[in-house]
């Protein structure tokens, strides 16, 4: 049996070289592989819900494919802490056009809600607010000649129409 120059001796359990487990150098956990206990996550669907049965409820309702932990892509159906422009140009779309095909509302970030929160406490934090200085309104003056008139989003559709529904619901209990 031929030896090479790096076996000395008795074969040793090969470990990996000197590198950071990946939580720890992202600070985001990492699944475990299939088959490991703990395997399973909240994320993925039952077996009795077939992929596409899944997207077809998320692109109903687009508020359900972000988490907290996760942002579904609705095109492909992929999880992901941020739809970057790069994913989206794989499926040769932008971000507005992403947003304008599934119904998000223009302004509304393309990442997981912890990752939103931690740039939102970081922009806090190093007085981002403070630093910028224009109303977009006031330095774009066809704005003011709209009126306030937009496009609403099938998001806030969805939105106003739960409260609606709570609203409706709290006055008949009471």
């Amino acid at each position: 049996m031929p030896l090479s120059i790096s076996q000395s001796g008795p074969a040793a359990p090969s470990a990996a070289p000197n590198v950071e487990a990946p939580e720890a150098t992202t600070g985001w956990p990492v699944p475990p592989p299939p088959g490991a206990p703990g395997a399973g996550s909240s994320r993925v669907a039952a077996p009795s819900v077939r992929p596409r049965a899944q997207l077809a409820v998320l692109r109903a309702d687009p508020r359900q494919a972000v988490q907290y932990d996760s942002i579904r892509c609705l095109v492909c159906g992929g999880s992901f802490r941020q739809l970057t422009n790069t994913h989206l140009r794989s499926h040769r779309l932008t971000a507005d056009e992403y947003k304008q095909r599934f119904g998000y509302n223009r302004g509304r970030p393309l990442m997981c809600r912890a990752l939103c929160l931690l740039y939102t406490d970081r922009a806090v934090r190093t007085g981002l607010a403070a630093r910028i200085r224009q109303r977009p309104i006031l330095v774009r003056p066809e704005l003011r000649r709209r009126g306030g008139a937009r496009t609403i989003a099938l998001e806030e559709v969805l939105t106003r129409r739960e409260v609606r529904r709570r609203a409706r619901r709290s006055q008949t209990v009471s």
